[in-house]
């Protein structure tokens, strides 16, 4: 019998670390519980972690840096979430994977089919895209797609082509009665290698943030939930 994979929460921290009320009780509640993070850096982190109020003391805390000076273990985190513990990605201030460090191990979990979620209520927009695994340090919201399907799938063609040149994460929304429709658009036009996140309910009951390449996904039988998706392609 194999243990169920722990979850990767994505967490934000102030700018103004002095921010006392931060987080919100219902924020605090979701992590209370994790004993592992993974932190840009050790002291700022445990300035964050201390307004969480965990259910562990900071001292037994076990934390795994990962910044330009300091390589992160991923297997070693990957082998805790896989012995069903959660762990936290935090970044000294902001949100993990937007312009700072954190997107290369969220990708990982998708890849390894380990839940990436996020305590972020802010913008279910940069919820998402710091959940995805794209890059985060290149991007364009785009806003909805053309409504016209021609205008749709040419416009998707186009996009892979700028996609190609410019490394960047393109962000999008669409309608319930278009995501399925778009989503074929995706595997017809974009290549092979191309990311593309689904992402849906962020902070609600039925949230869902999955990663794949069009490859990937040309292998997997998705079911849409009847919510507005956001669509993120890199």
């Amino acid at each position: 019998m194999t243990n169920k994979n722990g979850d990767l929460y994505v967490i934000p921290t102030p700018l103004n670390e002095d921010l006392d009320d931060f987080y919100t009780p219902k924020q605090k509640k979701r992590i209370n519980h994790i004993q592992h993070f993974v932190v840009e850096n050790k002291k700022p982190a445990r300035n964050s972690l201390k307004k969480l109020e965990l259910n562990t003391s900071l001292q037994e805390l076990k934390l795994h840096e990962n910044n330009k000076n300091v390589q992160l273990n991923y297997e070693e985190v990957l082998d805790i979430l896989k012995s069903g513990s959660d762990v936290g990605l935090i970044s000294d201030c902001g949100l993990p994977g937007v312009s700072d460090p954190g997107s290369e191990l969220v990708l990982k979990c998708h890849f390894d089919n380990i839940k990436v979620k996020t305590i972020a209520q802010e913008s279910s927009i940069l919820s998402s895209l710091a959940c995805s695994g794209c890059n985060g340090q290149n991007f364009e919201f785009i806003g909805y797609l053309p409504i016209d399907k021609n205008k749709r799938k040419k416009y998707l063609s186009n996009l892979a082509v700028e996609i190609k040149k410019s490394k960047k994460t393109f962000i999008f929304i669409e309608t319930p009665h278009r995501n399925l429709e778009t989503f074929q658009f995706l595997l017809e036009s974009l290549n092979t290698e191309n990311l593309v996140c689904i992402a849906y309910d962020i902070n609600g009951d039925s949230e869902s943030i999955l990663t794949n390449s069009i490859k990937g996904w040309e292998k997997i039988n998705i079911e849409f939930e009847k919510k507005p998706c956001i669509f993120l392609v890199n």
